[in-house]
C-alpha cells in the first residue's frame, strides 16, 4: 500500500490532530494571559487594538477547531478503501479477464472435436459471452480506481490538516512567549502575528477539506453515477428472450436434445469431427 495511509499511520495522524487542537487552545490561552499581564503598561488605544486582535484570533481558532472536529467525527478509512478496491480487481476482475481470454473459438475445444449446428451455435455465442466478461472486468477496474482515488484524497486531506495545525501550534507558542517580552512592548506585535498565523491555518484547513469535498462532488459522485448507469443498462448482458430481465448471453437456438449418440446422422445437432 505504498503512498496509502495504513490503519496505524492513520490513527497516529488523528492522535496528532487531537494533540494539536489541545495545543492550540493551551497556547492561545497563554497568549491572552501574557498579554493581559502587560496591557496596563500600554496606552489605551494600543490596548484596544491588542484586545480586538485577540478576539479575532479566538474567533478564527473556534471556527477552525469546529471544522476539524467535524472531520474527526467521520474520518474515513483509506486503507479499507484501498484494500477493497484491490479485492475487486484481484478476486473478480483478474479472474474474469482470464476467463475472457479463454472464451474464443481458438481457445475452445468445440471447433476441434465437434461440428454440426449445435457446435456452430455454441461457437457463435462465445463473442457475446466474452463481451459480458469484459464488462465485468471494466466495472471492477472502475470500482478499484474510484476507491483508490478516494483513499488517496482522504489521506492527503488528513496530512494537510495535521501539518497546518502542528505548524500553528509552533507559531502560537512563539507568539505567546513574545507577548510577555520587553516590558509589554511585545504584546501588540505578538497579537498581530497570531492573527496572521490564525488566518494562515484557517486557509490551509479550509483548502484541504475543500479539496476533498470538491473531489467527492465533482469527480467521485459523477463517476459513481456513470458506473451505476452502466451497470443498470446491463452492458454486455442482453435481455432474455421475451423478458425485460437481463442475464448471461445464451444460445440463440435450442440444443437441449443434442447427444451425438442419440441423434446420429447428417442433421445431428452435435457431430464428432473427422479429425
Amino acid at each position: 500500500m505504498t503512498g496509502i495511509l495504513g490503519e496505524v499511520e492513520f490513527e497516529e495522524i488523528r492522535r496528532r490532530v487531537g494533540d494539536a487542537i489541545e495545543g492550540i487552545r493551551r497556547e492561545f490561552q497563554r497568549l491572552v494571559d501574557n498579554a493581559n499581564r502587560v496591557l496596563d503598561w500600554l496606552p489605551g488605544f494600543i490596548v484596544d487594538r491588542v484586545m480586538a486582535a485577540l478576539r479575532t484570533v479566538g474567533e478564527i481558532i473556534g471556527k477552525v477547531i469546529t471544522e476539524v472536529i467535524k472531520f474527526q467525527s467521520q474520518p474515513g478509512r483509506p486503507w479499507t478503501l484501498w484494500t477493497t478496491g484491490g479485492t475487486w480487481t484481484d478476486a473478480v476482475g483478474a479472474k474474469t479477464s482470464s476467463w475472457s481470454e479463454s472464451f474464443s473459438v481458438g481457445s475452445m475445444r468445440t471447433d476441434d472435436e465437434w461440428s454440426g449446428s449445435a457446435a456452430e451455435a455454441y461457437k457463435n455465442v462465445l463473442p457475446s459471452q466474452q463481451k459480458a466478461l469484459g464488462a465485468v472486468k471494466a466495472a471492477c477496474d472502475e470500482v478499484d480506481d474510484l476507491l483508490g482515488k478516494l483513499a488517496i484524497a482522504i489521506g492527503v486531506a488528513w496530512l494537510a490538516v495535521v501539518s497546518a495545525l502542528v505548524t500553528f501550534v509552533i507559531e502560537l507558542t512563539a507568539e505567546a512567549t513574545a507577548a510577555a517580552a520587553t516590558g509589554g512592548a511585545g504584546a501588540p506585535p505578538a497579537a498581530a502575528a497570531a492573527g496572521g498565523s490564525a488566518v494562515k491555518v484557517a486557509a490551509l484547513v479550509t483548502a484541504a477539506l475543500g479539496a476533498l469535498e470538491a473531489f467527492v462532488g465533482s469527480t467521485l459522485l459523477p463517476s459513481i453515477k456513470d458506473l451505476n448507469q452502466r451497470v443498470q443498462n446491463n452492458e454486455g448482458f442482453p435481455r432474455k428472450h421475451g423478458s425485460d430481465e437481463a442475464g448471461w448471453p445464451q444460445l440463440t437456438k435450442d440444443i437441449s436434445n443434442s447427444s451425438h449418440r442419440q441423434n446420429k446422422g447428417a442433421h445431428a445437432p452435435w457431430e464428432m469431427t473427422d479429425a
